[in-house]
């Protein structure tokens, strides 16, 4: 399913099991649909952040969507919040300066990647909606 309104020009950049990447270069928003899967292996999720990191560098993203809604997947804090800072730290090389969310049923989940991107202080403008539609009009505004 698509995020973007009939008469927009997204293409999709990827897609694997984990992820589709689909970018808008009238927007300049790189959408990244997490599906309703219910685990995935800890690799996948750091070769996935890092091609998130790389599409965004190629095309000169300026602005990024996460969404989250359906995703599933659990995974341990201690495990998943230093993949979280190291995607965080990639970001800082690219143009990216607004970051939404769409966020997940899982509270914890959402309130650890909250609160990572507050620890890390950096240029990018992040904030996590509930949504869609609130989310794209923040990050074209």
């Amino acid at each position: 399913m698509s995020l973007f309104k009939e008469n927009t020009y997204s293409m999709v950049l990827y897609e694997n099991g984990f992820m589709k990447l689909d970018f808008d270069p009238t927007t300049d928003i790189l959408t990244v649909d997490l599906p309703p899967v219910d685990n995935i292996l800890l690799p996948e999720i750091e070769m996935s952040f890092g091609l998130v990191i790389e599409y965004a560098r190629n095309y000169d993203v300026k602005r990024l969507l996460f969404n989250a809604k359906e995703t599933k997947v659990e995974v341990e804090e201690t495990t998943f919040s230093p993949i979280v800072t190291n995607f965080i730290q990639g970001l800082q090389t690219t143009r990216v300066q607004k970051i939404a969310r769409i966020t997940s049923a899982s509270y914890a989940k959402e309130n650890m990647i909250s609160n990572l991107f507050k620890e890390n202080v950096m240029p990018i403008q992040f904030r996590i909606f509930t949504e869609l539609h609130d989310a794209l009009e923040w990050l074209i505004e």
